[in-house]
């Protein structure tokens, strides 16, 4: 796993070729962290990351696995447990920024809001958003043991 340190580097990633968005125009008080495989370096997954002071929370700003990852979208995945990873590094990032592991976002859609729910212990909110949601410090103590991963 790696911080992406040049925007530039983003460009490739975008919504035409299987990535949600395009991630060269995430703002730039969103960190951005690209999941990787340790051998090779080849890419699973991209998650933006967001230190939010107000609600003393990271933001989790989008999160998105690789084309090859994206069983919802592709019918295949080479990789499972991509999203779950991405969801920790948000949490990671939580704490080092002494949130207790606290993220917030918004899903997609009620299917993916379900599935966060349901797989990686986030509770739906619903305040600023249909599928705003998000993950306390019990399930992000329970994420960051399942989903382990190392800095690159």
């Amino acid at each position: 796993m790696f911080r992406i340190e040049s925007r530039s580097f983003l460009k490739k990633f975008n919504e035409k070729n299987g990535w949600g968005i395009d991630w060269i125009e995430v703002p730039n008080d969103v960190e951005v962290f690209a999941l990787a495989l340790k051998e090779n370096n080849e890419i699973q997954g991209l998650v933006g990351v967001k230190n939010d002071e107000g609600p003393k929370a990271a933001y989790l700003h989008w999160a998105c696995t690789a084309p090859h990852n994206n069983k919802r979208v592709y019918g295949s995945q080479r990789y499972s447990g991509v999203g779950g990873h991405l969801f920790a590094i948000a949490v990671d990032k939580s704490v080092q920024w002494g949130y207790d592991g606290v993220i917030f976002g918004f899903a997609l859609n009620k299917e993916l809001l379900n599935h966060y729910i349901g797989v990686l212990g986030c509770a739906h909110i619903g305040a600023l958003h249909p599928y705003h949601f998000i993950l306390g410090p019990i399930a992000a103590k329970k994420l960051l043991e399942t989903y382990t991963y190392e800095w690159n």
